[in-house]
């Protein structure tokens, strides 16, 4: 399975968050799945890609060329997609991903989380994405996307394709569920 990645790469993050992501990246690797992500050497980033690597998983990145000539790429992707911008990454991992897991991140993980949602609400994809409210990080994003299903802006029956899960362990129960 491929499985999309986004989060944070920032680096100034609590550790408690490395903790998990390290927790996740290290079962996807014994898995043999392969994480879709942005290919980066900071944050959240390179702690999935490091453990998914040590595990025996692949790794692709996806890096917009600007990023790539700025030397921002990790050396741990085994295979670098390079793209001519954010927009066009975005399109790339909806495209290559099964299924994707949006860990606690800044606005670029946002701007990802509602470009998987608002493409697959109007047909580009079925594809399932997994809210980790770790730490409660997207509590006030959850009660909006409640909001939103509750005044019928969107229709009810897409409710099923956004999943929170509040720890690793329910983040693997789903993925091992939508295998």
């Amino acid at each position: 399975m491929k499985i999309g990645i986004f989060c944070s790469s920032s680096d100034n993050i609590a550790t408690v968050y490395y903790e998990q992501t390290a927790h996740l990246g290290e079962w996807i690797g014994k898995q043999k799945h392969a994480i879709v992500y942005g290919g980066t050497t900071q944050g959240l980033m390179e702690c999935i890609a490091q453990n998914v690597k040590r595990a025996g998983g692949e790794t692709i990145g996806v890096l917009p060329r600007t990023m790539y000539e700025n030397g921002l790429g990790s050396p741990l992707i085994d295979r670098l997609i390079i793209t001519k911008d954010l927009t066009e990454r975005k399109d790339k991992m909806v495209e290559i991903a099964d299924v994707f897991v949006a860990l606690p991140g800044g606005f670029g993980t946002l701007d990802e989380i509602f470009h998987v949602v608002a493409g697959g609400q109007v047909g580009y994809h079925n594809k399932s994405l997994l809210l980790f409210n770790q730490n409660n990080f997207y509590q006030s994003l959850i009660q909006q996307i409640e909001q939103i299903f509750l005044e019928r802006f969107t229709p009810i029956g897409y409710k099923g394709k956004i999943i929170v899960v509040n720890t690793t362990d329910e983040c693997i129960n789903e993925l091992v569920l939508i295998r």
